[in-house]
């Protein structure tokens, strides 16, 4: 991580005890901590509250909310009146909900340490009677989850005995019983590297392959104890061989994710792996999401030192210094809880990071960071999460060589770990190896190309490119960056070298003004922070300003 600030936009948290409720059975109701009713205007707040609470894994993206409740006004109109309705709920959540309702570039949610939810009565159904006239994709999505979730929302999370996750048998479906050889290859591989994940508890693969080959895969997860089960098909696709796979959680069937990736050569030794580690990315991933998701609505005092961590995740996901600080009061409570934890202690480490990352921390405080690295990796060397944190720590230093060291080992431990991969890329680019960052980058994106750390990937690819002198194609990644994370300097500074190298005096000195727009206090002396090996590539990103504002 570069230490650069993200520019995220939430609220200052408070009592954390303090929960608003929230009923979607039956008519929809909002009661705040002390018990009076949250009296909401518009029957569209509402919808947006209601939409919020029961999808967490839905992208929640302002363009989405436009389209189920203005999805029948020009775009441009349809964006003006869901900003209206956001500022008038924020005005009427203000006294008695402050903080509920959050907003982070195009993303919009509601705190989960801020709400809960009133239990569903018998016979109650989901929001009725809010019917909204000429909305028909909300009318169409509030049908689908009234016939999916008929008892509770599926962020009505109960407790979950069930632990772990197993991976069962891939099944040769090709046609050809001379490949199933590669199908039982293929899920050994694949329960070997999820087991590298050393958060997620796998079954043992004697336990999961003693599965009866007809046995449902939802019926096998639940006979194995296990919170998800994973089962995947070996076919043959139109250029080669495809494999597909469906993750769920076996308390309630839902399905978390359907991979499907293609595999041009098996035959060929080094052809199954990269794929096999790019669908254990896509697993972890969506398992991250979930568990998230799982403990977002239990009670603080139910929580365990996992739903802590995974609490803490997801704030500390959102990246701006309130949330990153609330995280950290989360990962703390785990290591208290459990000091022998290095689960714990890697994720404090790691929001450690985080908090540094987001003020351009000093190098005492980095170092700081450094020790709690490698306190995690005391108790556990198998996990290539600490390993990477304290290689970020040494890159921070400007220690390049010891850097790579520690990067090159979290990834022959964990070589699905995508974050790793993206470190060792910007280790190379502060290293003055930009061909080298880009494939590492590379990598990155392809391992996990839709989590919230895209933003940072797309902006580290664009610097390694405008090292490069491939100043079109840094301008492209640049400005992907800032749309995903409008805040984030980094990328901006990348844009504005992009223009100015390709001889656009204007739209360099746009991008300056939308970057002062963004982040008013910044200033050229942020670019000294980067820690590049040689400061000449400090001073050369700062030439555009130098020139512009001379002429």
């Amino acid at each position: 991580m570069a230490g650069v600030e993200t520019g995220a936009e939430v609220a200052e948290t408070g009592d954390m005890a303090a929960r608003v409720a929230i009923g979607v059975h039956g008519p929809f109701r909002m009661f705040a901590a002390d018990g009076t009713r949250i009296e909401l205007a518009s029957r569209k707040g509402m919808a947006l509250i209601a939409m919020l609470v029961l999808l967490p894994r839905q992208e929640h993206n302002r363009d989405w909310l436009r389209r189920q409740l203005w999805g029948n006004r020009e775009e441009e109109q349809g964006q003006a009146s869901l900003r209206k309705e956001l500022s008038r709920l924020r005005k009427e959540l203000d006294e008695k909900a402050p903080g509920l309702l959050c907003a982070e570039g195009r993303r919009v949610w509601l705190d989960p340490d801020r709400y809960e939810l009133v239990p569903p009565e018998p016979g109650q159904s989901l929001l009725e009677g809010l019917d909204i006239a000429g909305a028909p994709q909300f009318e169409a999505w509030l049908a689908q989850q009234r016939s999916e979730t008929p008892h509770r929302p599926q962020n009505f999370a109960a407790p979950r005995q069930a632990s772990g996750l197993a991976v069962l048998p891939f099944v040769n479906e090709s046609g050809d019983a001379q490949s199933d050889y590669l199908a039982a290859g293929i899920g050994d591989e694949l329960a070997d590297r999820i087991s590298r994940l050393r958060w997620i508890k796998v079954i043992g693969s004697g336990s999961s392959f003693a599965v009866g080959g007809g046995e449902d895969v939802l019926a096998a997860g639940r006979r194995l104890g296990a919170a998800y089960v994973f089962g995947g098909r070996l076919r043959r696709g139109l250029s080669g061989w495809q494999l597909s796979g469906r993750l769920m959680a076996c308390a309630d069937g839902e399905i978390i994710c359907s991979p499907s990736l293609e595999l041009r050569n098996p035959q060929e030794s080094n052809a199954i792996l990269p794929i096999v580690d790019q669908m254990v990315a896509l697993l972890a991933e969506r398992l991250d999401d979930s568990e998230q998701e799982r403990v977002a609505a239990l009670p603080l005092d139910r929580l365990d030192v996992n739903d802590l961590i995974w609490r803490g995740r997801w704030h500390q996901n959102r990246l701006s210094q309130p949330e990153l600080d609330k995280a950290q009061d989360y990962f703390a409570r785990a290591v208290q809880m459990a000091p022998e934890s290095a689960n714990a202690a890697i994720e404090y480490a790691q929001n450690f990071g985080y908090r540094l990352w987001s003020r351009r921390a000093a190098a005492g405080e980095v170092e700081a960071f450094g020790e709690a690295a490698r306190r995690a990796v005391d108790l556990d060397r198998r996990d290539g999460r600490a390993h990477m944190l304290v290689g970020i720590s040494e890159m921070w230093l400007r220690r390049m060589g010891s850097a790579e060291t520690w990067f090159r080992e979290a990834i022959a431990l964990c070589p699905s770990l995508a974050m790793a991969h993206e470190q060792m890329g910007t280790m190379q680019t502060l290293n003055g190896r930009p061909v080298a960052a880009a494939e590492w980058l590379e990598v990155a994106l392809t391992l996990s190309p839709h989590d919230f750390r895209r933003f940072y990937r797309e902006a580290e690819l664009a610097m390694a490119l405008l090292l490069q002198g491939c100043w079109a194609e840094a301008l492209e990644h640049a400005e992907t960056a800032i749309a995903l994370q409008p805040g984030y300097w980094y990328a901006h500074v990348v844009r504005i070298n992009a223009a100015w190298r390709l001889g656009d005096d204007a739209a360099a000195t746009a991008a300056m003004q939308q970057l002062h727009t963004a982040r008013p206090s910044f200033g050229p002396g942020h670019i000294d922070w980067i820690p590049f090996r040689n400061a000449v590539l400090n001073a050369w990103l700062k030439e555009p300003w130098a020139a512009l504002q001379s002429g």
